[in-house]
């Protein structure tokens, strides 16, 4: 963890253990809790974790692999938290997985890289001294809402690009225009694949089937699980539109195709009866029938008359 530079005067004193684990006592009265702040542990502090808290080794299998969905699993004393948090960076959608253990006077983060999230729910915590009251449910709380929080403004960016994605499909559509539509859809994807689950996950602790979860913080993870709740409305539109958007790309490139094939057509069939008055009149000027004749000016006006004519009915027809 990169603690903050500079913290409250409040801040209570921290201490970085030999094996590299990081380790604060938060909180006031009745709710002191530690603090464990694990980031890319190793094999030894991990099973020095498990020994000294009496971790359930399912848990802790999870733990190894950094590779879960958000979930949460009671083991009575202490509950295991799995959550997400999902940043974008040149168009590339990046999920982050935070692993946690939620006791009565303790919380153990264990994740594989830096989370800016929780140095701002560190502060967050500190900056108010009615949230020393609360207790490790409601830290726990903090870190989970500064990890939906970049949701909103990563999903206003990304409709900006559908609205420009549809007017380009509409204007210059190429297979550029079609990459994007599908770049965009897989990140869609990959969100909903984060905020369903996660979205679960602050459902239940926002009941009442966990006694580790405080009622009043209870109030606050609802209060996520609803903004996850929009967040899911929007990823859904979002795919909507671009479902919408291929559907219009599609059509726009038929269309195209169908121009294209039509003008092919009309100069074929104006080529057809020039072709056949060429070939029977022949090409060899020097032997050319009738070219002393009027027939001669009768072929060579031929050539001139029908294209055009066959134009001005196919205009009038409508069809070009």
């Amino acid at each position: 963890m990169s603690l903050p530079k500079s913290l409250p005067e409040l801040a209570p004193p921290s201490e970085v253990n030999p094996n590299g684990t990081h380790i604060m006592e938060l909180g006031r009265g009745r709710r002191i809790f530690k603090w464990y702040e694990y980031l890319s542990p190793t094999s030894e502090q991990l099973d020095a974790l498990q020994q000294q808290y009496d971790l359930h080794p399912l848990a802790m299998e999870d733990v190894r692999t950094f590779d879960e969905r958000a979930k949460v699993i009671d083991f009575g004393t202490y509950l295991f938290i799995t959550v997400h948090s999902l940043t974008r960076h040149d168009g590339e959608m990046h999920d982050h997985e935070l692993e946690v253990f939620l006791g009565r006077n303790f919380l153990i983060t264990i994740h594989a890289e830096l989370l800016p999230e929780i140095d701002h729910a560190l502060r967050r915590f500190l900056g108010d001294a009615r949230r020393q009251d609360f207790g490790p449910d409601f830290f726990l709380y903090l870190i989970v809402d500064e990890m939906t929080n970049n949701l909103f403004p990563m999903l206003d960016k990304m409709d900006d690009e559908i609205d420009l994605v549809e007017e380009e499909t509409l204007s210059k559509a190429t297979p550029k225009t079609l990459n994007r539509i599908f770049q965009l859809k897989q990140e869609y994807i990959q969100m909903r694949r984060s905020v369903a689950p996660m979205r679960d996950v602050m459902n239940a602790l926002a009941g009442t089937r966990y006694g580790l979860i405080d009622s009043r913080t209870a109030l606050y993870y609802r209060d996520v699980y609803d903004r996850l709740s929009r967040v899911y409305e929007l990823i859904e539109t979002g795919r909507d539109l671009l479902g919408n958007a291929l559907d219009t790309y599609l059509s726009v490139q038929s269309n195209r195709l169908n121009d294209v094939t039509k003008t092919l057509t009309i100069i074929a069939t104006i080529f057809l009866p020039i072709s056949f008055i060429v070939g029977w009149g022949g090409m060899n000027f020097e032997l050319m029938p009738f070219r002393e004749s009027v027939a001669f000016w009768i072929v060579n006006i031929s050539l001139i008359a029908i294209p055009v004519g066959m134009l001005l009915y196919f205009k009038k027809r409508g069809w070009f």
